[in-house]
């Protein structure tokens, strides 16, 4: 099992069985999918996620030390200093079953690429040694393109 962070494989067993443990957790994933869209303070996100603020704060200093937040400055709102913070997490892949472990997997999601098969966004851009080219992969359907 792989488990891949905008693009990059956490090869730390440690790391990866932590981040596992976060994407487990129900308000940290509501927190990422709510940062996801605009930074936000932690005022905010206790709000919108309908958590205490001890909890936010709490879930975002684990989520900031495995880098999948990040603070980007203090607002000062009415004289009180406030965090903003924003999603670093997307895009996340979990590959159960990788065909082709000696491909390089280049994923970014200003390119996400549809499916050719299932019109799934769960697809990657590889460099694929073999092809000595550049190939897209469904983690999805199985679907390779374009076709050898």
């Amino acid at each position: 099992m792989k488990l891949m962070l905008r693009g990059k494989t956490i090869e730390d067993e440690p790391t990866a069985d932590a981040i596992f443990k976060i994407l487990g957790d129900k308000h940290s994933r509501k927190i990422l999918e709510s940062l996801i869209e605009s930074p936000k303070s932690a005022f905010d996100i206790s709000k919108e996620c309908k958590i205490s603020s001890a909890l936010a704060y709490r879930k975002l200093k684990i989520l900031q030390k495995y880098d999948l937040i990040q603070l980007l400055t203090s607002v000062i709102v009415d004289g009180r200093k406030y965090a903003v913070y924003k999603s670093k997490a997307h895009p996340i892949m979990v590959l159960l079953n990788h065909k082709h472990p000696s491909q390089t997997i280049v994923f970014d999601t200003e390119n996400l690429v549809n499916c050719l098969g299932c019109s799934s966004l769960n697809c990657g851009v590889y460099y694929d040694d073999r092809y000595n080219g550049v190939r897209s992969i469904c983690y999805s359907c199985g679907a390779n393109w374009p076709e050898s």
